[in-house]
């Protein structure tokens, strides 16, 4: 299992990719509006917004060049914190400095877990997340307690996120740019030099 290591340690250790189409339920104001399921809750068909492509980054401060490969090929950030936890941990310290260097400004936080602790545990969290900013290329993001395992506060998440991450405006008629993130090995273990499948781009 790929993900085997990830799973015994509890944190990510590769990039992972995922997307999602932004939706838009019609006749209902922002930031309720917002989803990703193709049926609003009165039973209406929504609209596709756009899709965003995510990168989960490791979030283990020893896997930070893995982070910044990653986020060469990013537009904006997410800043995911738990609010189970006192802030800042080591890692969202060095996440924060690590968008700061590259120039990353288009930031969002989310203040996830706030299903699993009492309103003033999420309060004292969300000053902690405030202090923490101050100074940096995050102030001014926008601070969304979610629920992520209980879709809490999803809408107000894609809200922020289509607020401050638009899609950047680039022009078609310039010479393509590609980065590779990722290299993925197709081959079974014990593969003969004869069956091995794969290749090379030109340049690379």
């Amino acid at each position: 299992d790929q993900h085997s290591e990830e799973m015994k340690r509890g944190i990510s250790i590769r990039l992972g990719y995922a997307d999602a189409t932004f939706r838009r339920c019609p006749g209902v104001d922002a930031p309720e509006c917002y989803t990703v399921d193709e049926t609003c809750e009165d039973g209406s068909e929504s609209e596709p917004l756009r899709t965003v492509s995510f990168v989960d980054a490791p979030g283990h401060e020893t896997l930070m060049a893995t982070m910044l490969s990653g986020a060469s090929i990013m537009d904006g950030a997410v800043l995911v914190v738990s609010a189970t936890e006192d802030v800042p941990q080591a890692q969202t310290e060095e996440h924060l400095m690590a968008l700061d260097l590259i120039g990353i400004e288009n930031v969002v936080i989310a203040q996830n877990k706030v299903d699993l602790v009492d309103r003033d545990r999420a309060v004292d969290n969300y000053q902690q997340i405030q202090e923490f900013v101050e100074g940096t290329v995050a102030e001014d993001a926008p601070i969304v307690p979610v629920s992520a395992q209980q879709e809490v506060n999803l809408d107000l998440l894609i809200d922020a996120i289509e607020t401050e991450i638009p899609t950047p405006d680039r022009d078609p008629g310039e010479s393509a740019r590609m980065y590779a993130a990722r290299s993925f090995d197709i081959n079974r273990p014990g593969a003969t030099a004869a069956d091995l499948k794969g290749g090379v781009v030109g340049g690379s």
